[in-house]
């Protein structure tokens, strides 16, 4: 891998970088010469305004024998070279502002492919290392984003920036040359100096902005570590410690600032020197006639043309400026180029990348049967920790094989090496006689499918996550992805899913008429079942005792953040809409008495008890909070005033809007306050601003609420948290009616489109799956594909209840074709097909079986 920047990018888009340097050289250096001289004889004009003709465009050089004409120009009045001077100005600017424009798309077309090919490069590298080298591929990972972040001027502008200094240096050269000869070893003095003026200056810059970032970072960790020993500093009386210790950090710092800025003062001064020496020494020089003796006086140079080889020099200097600032970001941004370039090296040393040993001949097609065979093998599974040691087997595809061993054993490690997963540090793995680096490892990944263990989530659907590695030409439709669901026990989670999915019925109208239609019908289920007092429904009328108390005043759903529960009591609109209602003191008082009874029942419990999370009206983080407001507040009455009583009467306010009297049951509202909270209801909807008017989904019987759940609009209701098993009863009976209405199909496909939380853990996040889920996340991708071979190395201490079950009909899915499985323990399940072989792993290496001998018949005695 290339490690200088500038030969990489110059390889990877050499026609793009030819290009733009072309049109900038060829087409720019002239619009900007022409720009030159229009403004030297405006300038020159200026003095000449009382001449009748003036000469436009002309290119003379002032020598000793006399003056030499290279283009006469052209004629014109003061008035028309004005014209024609400020036209000329004008058409050149619009011409290099377009020039600038398709200059700069190349040169960034230029960039983004670099930046692509090296990213593929360490994309593929990443992608083909072993599983050992994860320490390797993060450092790499970061080394790629501080590179990528830290190229882009140099990939874009680092050859056609120095190329148009180049160019520009020797236009400035020119116009000296123009105004007079004297004035070329002054400018190109001049711009030597202005180079490396700013050489030095920018990196003495660079080192103390490294020197301030290290000190800054140094004195953070000084801050957070102080944070740290809070406790201990004022347990102890030890500030004046701690303040001695970090002012002692930051004056050993401020003293190599202190130098740092020295230097970058020193670089300072000779900028600053040049920058009122250079305008003195090219006047001077300019009037200096003498020509010495024997020699007439020089030719006194003009005004217009020193102008116009002023502002040549100008733009040299700042070509030369900016190629300086990109050599010096070269120079810093080798040495990481050079370490990319070295973990890549080290990645193909270990496999990742390495070409196979057979790369001189084409890679065989993967066979579709064989025998899968290890050959002394030796490998090492760095996520678990197990290991092999000098195993021999040899299993015939396609058949199923069993292979035994708990935890640690090296079962796992042996599926993953005979799927090619993992790499053998020792010996050899083949398959129909050839050693799996001979055969093409793209078709190997697709005929060998290895399941083991969670599945690694990705941004998206549920269904995208259970066709990720599938391409879509070969994507089941959703009746055979349900199949495989119902295979591996996850359909329950994916109609789970669409239940608890939101529909729109903007995107489908005909969906969304039939669920309010099945309203009525699913109402009358449940009647006929018996379960009607399950479902309380939602009544415009009545208060929903299974709503919490806010849930109650919004009767909808909330949209986006305005209403959202842990805000509700800060919105400046439902605090009005309290006040109107005289709701204030009396949900404060509730507030209060749920805190105080929470702070009572959990007393006992640490924060991080499940029971906590689940039941308690505030998160454990605000625990410290209440319980000291719960003491200092032995009534509502006694709230402070001001800004800090206003926050404790929201907080309690809060409280008060997330109790629910069926779930906490803590006696606080009786039949007079449901009343008030219904007219808070009506106040709340009448009242509604019209900018808030898309923050509620109100509960309507004609239409579907967006923004509720699927099982809510069946229902229009919530089930009763008073009834043993109210919902799995609910729920079942709900499953039934939708088979029978034809919906079924629907609930599928809203589970097989919700979205996916893709750090998949933790019951209390949106969109969170469960690990056993994840599992079956895992195995379904695998059989999407429809392998050759399925390896199963999912090995769970405790395996669900129908294991045997979901295994049966999974070896019935796989008759013909290849199934290898890892069972925990060493007892099979029975069934009535046995396996074709069977693998026993223990410590680390393959246990003989051996065959259970035959009974003698017993001998008959007369």
């Amino acid at each position: 891998m290339e490690t200088d920047p500038l030969v990489l990018t110059w390889r990877t888009a050499r026609r793009l970088h030819a290009t733009a340097t072309a049109l900038a050289v060829v087409v720019g250096t002239p619009l900007c010469a022409l720009t030159l001289l229009c403004l030297r004889d405006l300038i020159g004009v200026m003095l000449q305004d009382e001449a009748t003709r003036v000469r436009f465009l002309r290119l003379a050089v002032a020598l000793p024998e006399g003056e030499r004409v290279l283009a006469p120009g052209m004629g014109l009045r003061p008035i028309d070279l004005e014209l024609a001077g400020f036209l000329g100005i004008a058409a050149c600017a619009v011409a290099l502002a377009g020039l600038g424009w398709l200059v700069a798309a190349l040169c960034f077309r230029a960039q983004n492919r670099t930046a692509d090919a090296v990213r593929g490069r360490v994309i593929r590298g990443i992608i083909a290392a072993p599983a050992g080298a994860r320490d390797d591929i993060r450092g790499l990972a970061r080394l790629l984003s501080d590179v990528l972040s830290r190229s882009e001027r140099l990939l874009s502008a680092g050859i056609v920036v120095p190329v148009l200094a180049l160019v520009a240096v020797l236009q400035s050269l020119a116009f000296a040359a123009l105004a007079a000869p004297r004035l070329v070893p002054a400018a190109a003095i001049g711009l030597a100096a202005t180079g490396l003026a700013d050489a030095l200056i920018l990196r003495r810059a660079r080192e103390r902005q490294e020197l301030r970032t290290r000190t800054d970072a140094r004195v953070e960790a000084g801050l957070t570590d102080l944070i740290r020993r809070l406790p201990a500093v004022r347990n102890h009386g030890a500030g004046a410690l701690e303040v001695s210790r970090i002012t002692a950090r930051v004056a050993a710092s401020r003293a190599k600032i202190a130098r740092a800025e020295a230097r970058l003062a020193y670089a300072r001064a000779p900028a600053v020197a040049l920058a009122a020496i250079l305008p003195a020494l090219a006047i001077g020089i300019a009037l200096w006639r003498s020509g010495g003796p024997g020699h007439p006086p020089a030719t006194p140079v003009e005004p217009a043309a020193l102008a116009a080889a002023a502002g040549a020099f100008g733009v040299a200097a700042w070509l030369v400026g900016a190629s300086v600032r990109l050599w010096l970001g070269r120079q810093a941004l080798r040495p990481r180029m050079r370490e990319i370039a070295r973990t890549m090296t080290v990645l193909e040393g270990r496999g990742g990348g390495r070409p196979s040993p057979t790369a001189s001949r084409p890679l065989r097609p993967f066979p579709r049967a064989g025998t899968l065979a290890t050959r002394e093998v030796g490998a090492f599974d760095p996520g678990t920790g197990e290991r092999l040691a000098r195993v021999d087997v040899a299993v015939t595809m396609p058949g199923h094989v069993a292979i035994t061993g708990g935890r640690g054993s090296g079962a796992r490690v042996l599926a993953a090496v005979l799927a090619g997963q993992i790499e053998p540090t020792a010996g050899a793995v083949t398959y129909d006689g050839e050693d799996f680096a001979a055969l093409d490892p793209a078709q190997r990944a697709k005929r060998i499918a290895f399941a083991g263990g969670e599945a690694v989530l990705v941004q998206g659907s549920l269904r995208q996550n259970l066709l990720y590695g599938t391409g879509p030409s070969e994507a089941p439709d959703d009746i055979a992805l349900i199949g495989l669901c119902r295979l591996t026990g996850l359909d329950g989670f994916v109609y789970a899913r669409g239940l608890e999915g939101r529909l729109d019925p903007e995107a489908d109208p005909a969906l969304a008429a039939a669920i309010v239609a099945a309203r009525r019908g699913m109402q009358a289920a449940l009647a006929h079942e018996g379960a009607g007092r399950l479902v309380e429904p939602f009544d415009p009328t009545l208060y929903n005792h299974q709503a919490s108390v806010g849930e109650n005043i919004l009767f909808g759903t909330p949209v986006g953040g305005a209403f959202a529960p842990a805000r509700l009591a800060r919105h400046p609109y439902m605090r009005a809409v309290l006040e109107a209602e005289d709701l204030v003191r009396a949900l404060t008082e509730i507030g209060l008495t749920v805190a105080r009874m929470t702070v009572e029942i959990f007393s006992e419990l640490p924060n991080d008890h499940p029971l906590f999370d689940a039941y308690s009206l505030f998160p454990a983080a605000e625990r410290g909070y209440f319980e000291d407001l719960v003491v200092r507040l032995p009534a509502a009455g006694a709230l402070r005033r001001g800004p800090a009583g206003q926050r404790d009467r929201k907080r309690l306010i809060g409280l008060a809007l997330r109790y629910s009297e069926t779930r906490h049951r803590f006696g606080l509202i009786d039949a007079a306050f449901e009343e008030r909270l219904l007219q808070a209801r009506r106040s709340f909807a009448r009242m509604l601003p019209s900018h808030l008017a898309g923050a509620v989904e109100f509960h309507d019987p004609a239409r579907i609420n967006p923004a509720a759940s699927l099982e809510e609009n069946l229902l229009f209701g919530r089930v009763s948290l008073g009834e043993a098993n109210a919902e799995p009863r609910v729920r079942a009976l709900l499953r039934r009616f939708l088979a029978d209405e034809g919906l079924e199909a629907a609930v599928y496909r809203l589970g097989l489109d919700s979205p996916v939380d893709p750090q998949g853990g933790g019951t209390l996040s949106d969109n969170a799956v469960g690990a056993r889920d994840r599992i079956g996340i895992e195995l379904v991708r695998c059989l999407a594909r429809d392998p050759d071979i399925l390896v199963m190395a999912v090995l769970e201490a405790r395996q669900p209840e129908d294991f045997d079950a979901r295994l049966a009909g999974l070896r019935r899915s796989r008759a013909g074709r290849g199934l290898i499985v890892c069972l925990h323990g060493s007892a099979l399940p029975a069934s009535p097909d046995p396996f074709d072989a069977v693998i026993a792993v223990e410590n680390s290496t393959v246990v003989p079986q051996v065959a259970a001998p035959v009974p003698e018949p017993a001998l008959s005695t007369p």
